[in-house]
């Protein structure tokens, strides 16, 4: 069993619980322990959470509110979204959590035995994108690692092991305050790539925790390859292997009426949705 952990914000809803949707018709009940909602927001927002949206597994919601962890936020949005996940991996109940974004959606079904190889995540690695190279800097001078590449699939849907993130965070006095500090200008570092040095730090290696190769594909359309829309959609449709898939919210603005219709009808495809979605209106 893994946990699910995503975080959320106010105008983020409306995605999540398409999510919830999507979690209860691709994901099997006895493969997850827990499923936590994290709020990425004033407290009040999780008053607008309903576990119901979940089915099968409302009993397995647990809804947070960041300000149970105590800290002052100097950062907000994307910065602030990449804290949480840390701090919600360390706390998992089981060995393994999934952290996702709530735009990120399951489109088949998720198999345990696919998602792990002798207790080992099959994650396979991923490269650094030119944007990141400060980040890619940073952790490597920090623990003294070499890190060409970071765990797959250098976004979402990840995999924490449960003890390492815990592990890492641990090793700070005051973990909200370092990461608030590097998470801007210049060092702009991200979660993945600070737990991928980290694991590389502490192990030697990521085999002791990931495998190189990888079963499940993901395709996370971001605003910059709106353009791309096309050619994307064409792959959600065709690749056998794919598990989620995501579109953030600021390409929305950026598609066509009849690439937006395209998007509705996917979402119909895999049953996430019954009636046309408001937010593509």
């Amino acid at each position: 069993m893994i946990d699910l952990i995503t975080v959320v914000f106010r105008e983020e809803l409306p995605l999540l619980e398409i999510q919830a949707r999507s979690i209860n018709q691709y994901v099997a009940p006895e493969d997850i322990a827990n499923i936590y909602v994290i709020v990425n927001d004033s407290d009040d927002v999780a008053d607008l959470i309903d576990p119901n949206w979940w089915q099968l597994h409302k009993e397995k919601v647990q809804i947070k509110k960041y300000s149970q962890w105590n800290y002052i936020s100097r950062v907000t949005g994307w910065e602030s979204q990449q804290i949480c996940k840390l701090l919600g991996a360390s706390e998992a109940e089981s060995n393994w959590s999934m952290v996702l974004d709530a735009k990120t959606w399951f489109v088949d079904y998720l198999n345990l035995t696919c998602l792990f190889t002798n207790g080992k995540s099959n994650s396979g690695l991923g490269g650094i994108s030119p944007h990141f190279v400060s980040s890619q800097q940073f952790v490597e001078q920090y623990y003294n690692v070499t890190m060409p590449q970071v765990i797959g699939p250098a976004g979402v849907p990840f995999m924490f092991h449960t003890d390492t993130v815990y592990s890492m965070i641990q090793e700070f006095d005051d973990f909200p305050e370092f990461f608030q500090t590097n998470v801007r200008f210049p060092n702009l570092i991200t979660e993945f790539h600070l737990y991928s040095g980290y694991v590389l730090h502490k192990y030697g290696t990521y085999a002791t925790l990931y495998n190189k190769t990888h079963y499940y594909n993901v395709c996370n359309i971001c605003h910059s390859q709106a353009n791309d829309f096309n050619s994307l959609i064409k792959v959600m449709r065709s690749d056998p292997q794919l598990l989620t898939a995501s579109i953030h919210r600021k390409v929305y603005n950026l598609l066509s009426p009849d690439q937006l219709l395209d998007w509705n009808n996917y979402l119909r495809e895999k049953h996430l949705i019954v009636n046309d979605l408001e937010f593509l209106k």
